[in-house]
């Protein structure tokens, strides 16, 4: 495929990467740390990320019992949720996250997400200013706290639950199910690259033969979103890095075989 490939679907044309640019960021700036957690700020951050994945899916069970309404179409600077899961920390900020692609004149579409700052600060190197706010307590479920409101400008909203949600599990088979079709072999991320392409090439011939060339360009809009905020954002972990490469090589090969040119793929390796 060269550098790039591009699919024709009656008029229209995509023209696709054939392999996704990691991001060149490598570490977190120290400043990034010091507004959200200043005593974590002479901690190593590998130490920090440790202790975080084992915290991480607790946390993210908090999250998902978070209800929230906004009662008018101005965006406050707080707002308050119930919480109706107190196993873990609080949420610390709420995000509203909307696309950096959206025409200006256009109502902006806003979605919010719950977030703990210590989770993206540690990660995104690109990270907006949170505004210090020290976690919320509460105490029993159906409680009711208030939470800043963050705007996050980024490539592709409608993909940034997949993201967020890597973050707090660092599960490259959970990331891995939301961008492919079919549920990946573990050696194709575990295991040599160079010793797995003809496991890849079957799996990816599977999935050719369930789904239609359209299907497939969904699901690459998925892994191309994803890699766009992870850019956009400055994120350098390396398995989202793996799991994105992955999932980039599958699907292309996918399409190749689809659109019956597998050859593409091997000439360009």
């Amino acid at each position: 495929m060269g550098d790039s490939t591009t699919v024709s679907m009656n008029t229209a044309s995509v023209s696709l990467p054939r392999r996704l640019a990691r991001s060149e960021i490598t570490e977190i700036p120290e400043s990034t740390l010091q507004a959200v957690a200043p005593e974590l700020v002479h901690t190593h951050i590998d130490y920090i990320r440790e202790g975080l994945e084992c915290l991480g899916p607790d946390m993210l069970r908090v999250l998902a019992g978070i209800k929230a309404e906004l009662v008018s179409n101005v965006l406050p600077k707080e707002l308050s949720l119930v919480v109706n899961d107190v196993s873990s920390d609080m949420p610390t900020h709420m995000f509203a996250v909307f696309s950096s692609h959206q025409p200006a004149p256009a109502r902006r579409r806003v979605t919010l997400f719950p977030a703990h700052n210590l989770v993206f600060a540690i990660h995104c190197a690109n990270l907006p200013v949170l505004p210090t706010q020290t976690p919320a307590l509460a105490e029993h479920a159906g409680q009711e706290i208030k939470v800043p409101i963050v705007p996050l400008c980024i490539p592709a909203p409608e993909v940034f639950p997949q993201l967020s949600t890597f973050l707090y599990t660092k599960r490259i088979d959970h990331l891995l199910g939301s961008l492919i079709p079919l549920p990946t072999p573990p050696q194709l991320y575990r295991d040599d690259p160079t010793t797995v392409m003809p496991l890849l090439t079957r799996f990816a011939q599977k999935i050719a033969n369930t789904y239609t060339v359209k299907d497939l360009l969904q699901h690459i809009a998925k892994v191309h979103g994803t890699w766009r905020n992870a850019i956009a954002l400055g994120i350098a972990d390396e398995r989202l890095w793996c799991a994105l490469d992955t999932a980039w090589e599958v699907l292309l090969t996918s399409l190749a075989i689809s659109t019956g040119k597998p050859h593409l793929m091997t000439e360009s390796a």
